[in-house]
């Protein structure tokens, strides 16, 4: 770091609720009562360090550079709060987006809706932490741009694991996503990289679609490359008909509904039960709901993926929608798409179309 640290008098107001060590541009604050305590003090460039615990807090940013670091064994709980989220990055005050976000090393759990939530962000980074049995999202970013997510563990969320949402320029990079409903998702969002991930026991291991009602209105340029995708074969627990996520069969190694230009390489998708790798259209009925958007997959390439030992229990979703379980699957729907140098044994139809 670019710290050289000493010990400051604790400011009025201030004496333990922080300690802080400083340079003349930064400063590191360790956590002494609260996080959010510690936030509020910050200034932008700082560093809040926080110590081996359990804090149970629903912690607030909407100040730009600020970083915080957990220790091993720090934790922050929600269980039995009344906020849904644990972690809130967001503008305020006029301002469009927070800059330079940074948070890492903490294991963020038990919150009702999301562990980390990043609305407008910009060059932001979320590394290296646990993300456990949050209800909806573990780690969620949304409106934003220029970010890395990298390193982390997250499992238990009924929706998804990681969920990037109406963003670019993100690239979410050697995470392991297991028993959510959704592995890694990316929605109506353009240039994301997802990349050495391990997307295991979902239902979904990694989803890329286009939804109607959003603001952005379309999902384009998507890497997929070098990911583990094994065994998602989780039940979907989603049954209320209104919800969308209700519609995905179970068993989906790599999902793309409606999704263009998304080029799948180097994957490894072993033992699903429906699919290894499919590419599909959004179904008619929710289409309907968007004039705005185009449903159908184009100019997908799918190439250099092994592709093995799945399909072999298919979801009855997947068969309502007349498909079949196999190693790669495509509805004939879309201009454009695909596929050359996969291994696989298993195709519905067959011969699928080659890469020029």
């Amino acid at each position: 770091m670019r710290r050289i640290p000493f010990i400051l008098t604790a400011a009025a107001g201030l004496l333990g609720v922080l300690a802080a060590t400083s340079t003349a541009s930064a400063r590191q604050i360790v956590v002494t009562t609260t996080i959010q305590a510690a936030v509020d003090a910050a200034h932008p460039g700082d560093t809040i360090v926080v110590p081996p615990g359990t804090y149970r807090e629903n912690v607030l940013v909407t100040k730009h550079d600020i970083a915080i670091e957990g220790h091993a064994g720090a934790i922050l709980d929600g269980t039995a709060l009344v906020g849904r989220t644990g972690i809130l990055v967001a503008p305020a005050g006029g301002a469009s987006t927070v800059r330079g976000f940074r948070l890492s090393g903490l294991r963020v759990q038990n919150y009702t809706e999301n562990g980390v939530l990043i609305e407008h962000g910009d060059h932001f980074r979320v590394s290296r932490g646990r993300y456990v049995h949050n209800g909806q999202y573990g780690i969620f970013a949304r409106f934003s741009h220029d970010g890395v997510i990298e390193g982390n563990k997250v499992s238990g969320s009924d929706d998804t694991g990681i969920y990037i949402g109406q963003s670019d320029d993100i690239l979410v990079e050697e995470n392991s996503s297991e028993d959510c409903t959704v592995g890694i998702e990316v929605e109506n969002s353009s240039r994301i990289k997802v990349e050495e991930n391990r997307a295991i026991g979902n239902s979904v291991g990694i989803l890329v679609d286009v939804l109607p009602g959003l603001e952005v209105t379309a999902t384009t340029a998507i890497t997929v490359k070098e990911n583990i995708l094994h065994r998602n074969n989780r039940p979907n627990p989603v049954t209320d008909p209104t919800d969308i996520l209700s519609l995905l069969p179970s068993g989906m190694g790599l999902l793309n509904v409606g999704g263009d230009g998304m080029v799948a390489e180097n994957n490894v998708a072993t033992r699903n039960n429906s699919a290894g790798i499919a590419v599909v259209q959004l179904p008619p009925d929710a289409a309907a709901l968007d004039p705005r958007i185009d449903p159908f997959p184009d100019q997908n390439e799918i190439r250099h993926n092994v592709a093995l030992r799945n399909g072999g229990n298919p979801d009855p979703k997947l068969l309502a929608a007349g498909l079949q379980g196999a190693d790669l699957i495509w509805d004939f729907s879309g201009t454009g798409n695909c596929w050359a140098h996969n291994t696989f044994q298993t195709v519905f139809p067959g011969p699928l179309p080659g890469c020029p």
